[in-house]
């Protein structure tokens, strides 16, 4: 049996019971009683169906053949045609955004020579110069140095980091210029790259070692990543 069994069962009521036997010769609903006896009468029953398999005669009056597979949980799903078969829905393909402009971030479009899918996307290079928190004290004064022109704050960067590409340079860095009456220029500093600092203990973590940085105002520090990977260049108050 691979159904309900009422095995010498008495006063039993059987009541919404939706049965499928594992094979159709199985007995879905079926009563036994011991040594070949008639099996007592259920005390009540009804509301049962059956959707694969027997059914005891004593037990007909209160179960129902179900047509529906699906009333017993058996979920038959139909062999799919080609038509039927769903196709993918194609994507329009579009171009990535390009980035707004950024003083820290240079980006180029690649050269393929094979297909693509995606076309313009931009390739990110890693930043020439990465700034470094310093505080008021962003002058390494015991780093060899260029000082360099003072520029209007609107365009300071761009033209100190212009400096510092076309000169013997690893790092560079921005102060108010008070010679100018404190008009809002900025003074442009530059670190020499053929130069090593003096004293040594001014190599490591610079910003973070005692008479290696000045007081500056309004200041900025910028570096190579090479340079600050060299002299393990941190934040001021960064330790590890």
């Amino acid at each position: 049996y691979s159904g309900i069994v009422l095995n010498s069962a008495e006063g039993v009521k059987l009541w919404s019971n939706n049965v499928a036997a594992r094979y159709d010769k199985d007995y879905a609903f079926n009563t036994v009683e011991d040594g070949g006896a008639t099996p007592p009468p259920l005390a009540a029953g009804g509301n049962n169906k059956v959707c694969k398999g027997l059914v005891s005669p004593e037990l007909e009056s209160v179960v129902n053949e179900e047509t529906d597979p699906s009333v017993c949980g058996i979920l038959v799903s139909a062999s799919p045609t080609p038509n039927s078969i769903s196709q993918p829905t194609k994507q329009p393909v579009t171009s990535a955004p390009t980035p707004s402009p950024s003083k820290f971030l240079v980006t180029s479009e690649p050269t393929t020579s094979g297909p693509s899918i995606l076309t313009n996307v931009p390739t990110v290079v890693p930043a020439k110069y990465i700034e470094i928190s310093c505080g008021d004290r962003c002058h390494l004064i015991q780093w060899p140095y260029i000082m360099g022109s003072s520029y209007n704050s609107s365009v300071a960067y761009q033209e100190c980091e212009n400096d510092c590409d076309n000169t013997d340079c690893k790092a560079f860095s921005l102060q108010f210029d008070y010679r100018t009456d404190f008009t809002g220029n900025k003074h442009c500093f530059l670190y020499k790259a053929s130069k090593e600092p003096s004293p040594e203990t001014c190599a490591n973590d610079p910003f973070n070692q005692l008479l290696c940085t000045y007081p500056t105002g309004g200041g900025q520090f910028y570096i190579t990543p090479a340079a600050m990977v060299k002299y393990n260049v941190l934040h001021l108050g960064q330790h590890f």
